[in-house]
């Protein structure tokens, strides 16, 4: 994990490089939370770096979202921090508070680069809108944002898994479903040929994704050999806090379409299911 930190610190340093960095004053943020295992900062850092993230108001988790450590940062927050100043930059983590959008905005424009670290999803409405033009704005000024709205638009939702499905990189059974139909019928097939991971298309905190094996069943040799019946049974597992269930074929169909019902049965999810509400984004 520290290598990928690292690395990932490192790639940001080398993308700066190819443009002339501006002088700049010491940067203040507005928001930083607790900087547990943070590396001291670079007397003279090559470049400046605010890594920005966002908690979100009230979350059951405690520490705002599911993606969170005990820190109130994201996991690979820190480490990503790390890697920058390892690379003789500065890099300092700060939260996104809507509220002081403006004040933030200014601490933004004044870095060289911005690392976002926000969940797609987590900011809702306006919100969303506001923070994504920011971004827009600290671009048109020059400043690298990794990765910026417009990419996370194009590739944060799962349907990219299946733009490559028929790449080497890709698998065929990958697929999207944007009906209960399509839902149903791809499930029961892909589920029969190997084991599962069945995610909502937005967001990475863990919420709503599920890995999904057969439980005391064979699956088929090849895709398409078999389809499962609403009776098989799933031994399943929830990424947000690697709690273990087990359902249904039935059962997760409904859940996924239509949450918790008398068909879906007893979830000890703290997801509502009925994924497929959001639509094709």
């Amino acid at each position: 994990a520290t290598m990928v930190a690292d690395t990932a610190g490192s790639a940001a340093i080398q993308a700066l490089v190819m443009k002339e960095a501006s002088s700049l004053g010491y940067i203040t943020p507005f928001e930083t939370g607790p900087m547990c295992g943070l590396l001291p900062q670079p007397k003279k850092p090559k470049f400046k770096l605010l890594l920005i993230e966002y908690n979100i108001p009230g979350h059951d988790s405690g520490v705002g979202g599911y993606d969170k450590g005990k820190n109130g940062h994201r996991v690979d927050s820190i480490p990503i921090a790390n890697g920058v100043i390892k690379a003789n930059s500065q890099c300092v983590p700060m939260f996104y508070v809507p509220q002081f959008h403006d004040a933030i905005s200014i601490a933004l424009k004044a870095a060289d680069g911005i690392i976002v670290r926000i969940n797609p999803g987590q900011l809702v409405g306006d919100e969303q809108d506001k923070f994504d033009n920011l971004m827009r704005e600290c671009i048109a000024l020059g400043k690298p944002v990794w990765s910026s709205p417009d990419v996370q638009i194009k590739m944060g939702a799962k349907d990219a898994l299946c733009k490559i499905a028929s790449l080497n990189c890709g698998l065929p059974d990958t697929l999207a479903y944007y009906s209960p139909e399509e839902f149903a019928v791809g499930f029961k097939k892909t589920m029969a040929y190997q084991p599962r991971v069945v995610k909502q298309n937005r967001g990475s905190s863990g919420e709503g994704i599920w890995i999904i094996k057969l439980k005391d069943r064979e699956y088929c040799q090849h895709y398409g050999d078999a389809s499962c019946d609403d009776d098989w049974m799933l031994d399943m597992m929830e990424a947000n806090d690697n709690h273990q269930e087990f359902h249904t074929v039935g059962e997760f169909i409904e859940f996924c379409v239509s949450g918790r019902s008398s068909k879906s049965g007893e979830w000890t999810s703290k997801g509502v299911g009925k994924y497929l509400e959001g639509g094709k984004e």
